[in-house]
């Protein structure tokens, strides 16, 4: 039952692309049920992972080093506060804080953990983004290029390796933020490009390429099979955990972040054959 003349504001978020889908918008979606009116804190750039629901944005402009919900070195508490000041408007309303905060032992990371807020006990609400359409891509890369743990990142000559083993008729597109991934000359360079458009190459993709990452856990929640390495922890992340929709997925963790390129491919065709 929605709560007459309330709004909900959640936010703001400024942790890494994986942990706000899984840790974050699916409980906001479903405690945003019992409100009129929902107000989401967020990038712009993540204003279409909740456009299904929210009702408004209040978008925010943070620079840093996130990891898991967080942002080294910033306060959140002091963001809320900055931001409220400069959108004045919406302290007229009668308005319920939804912060981020730790979900479950070990923290946030069970998709099926319900949590308590109020007098709700609310269990996250999932839903598959993208629409079904023709095939815009056949495969879709993540050239993680990240400074936190770069030892984690993918060569370049591993990422062509792969490309040449693929069928060379098959288009495939990189993905991923500019700042944070990288693009192989040859495939089309969609990084940047408008999370709603993503959606949909993911959702028709035959197939997503890629070391841990926010892009590969999107995967998930696109209906995108995916093929990912890197260590062995992640392994319930990606095949359990983080995969409500029970997507198909591929997790290689042999060689932990650094498997070769052959190694990949042969396990790819094994597993779209078997």
């Amino acid at each position: 039952m929605k709560l007459q003349n309330k709004t909900l504001l959640a936010g703001p978020w400024v942790g890494e692309f994986g942990w706000e889908l899984f840790v974050w918008q699916a409980y906001v979606r479903a405690l945003s049920r019992h409100y009129e009116e929902t107000t989401i804190i967020c990038r712009k750039s993540s204003e279409p992972l909740y456009a299904d629901f929210a009702d408004n944005f209040i978008n925010i402009s943070v620079s840093g080093i996130a990891d898991s919900f967080f942002m080294y070195g910033l306060n959140t508490d002091d963001l809320l506060r900055k931001t409220l000041v400069e959108n004045k408007d919406i302290l007229k309303k009668d308005l319920v804080v939804f912060k981020p905060r730790r979900i479950g032992t070990p923290p946030q990371t069970m998709y099926d953990v319900p949590f308590i807020f109020g007098n709700h006990k609310i269990l996250p609400e999932y839903i598959t983004y993208g629409n079904m359409s023709d095939t815009i891509y056949d495969f879709v890369f993540h050239i993680r290029a990240r400074e936190l743990r770069k030892q984690d990142n993918w060569s370049m000559d591993s990422w062509k390796r792969l490309r040449q083993m693929l069928p060379q008729a098959s288009k495939v597109a990189c993905i991923g933020t500019v700042a944070e991934s990288g693009h192989m000359e040859g495939t089309d360079d969609l990084r940047g490009e408008n999370l709603g458009v993503v959606f949909d190459i993911l959702r028709n993709a035959k197939c997503c390429f890629g070391p841990s990452s926010g892009p590969m856990h999107l995967a998930s929640l696109c209906g995108c099979p995916h093929v990912v390495w890197s260590s062995s922890k992640n392994f319930l992340r990606y095949t359990k955990t983080w995969n409500p929709l029970k997507t198909k997925v591929l997790f290689d963790s042999e060689s932990s972040w650094h498997p070769k390129p052959e190694d990949i491919y042969n396990k790819y065709v094994e597993w779209i054959n078997g």
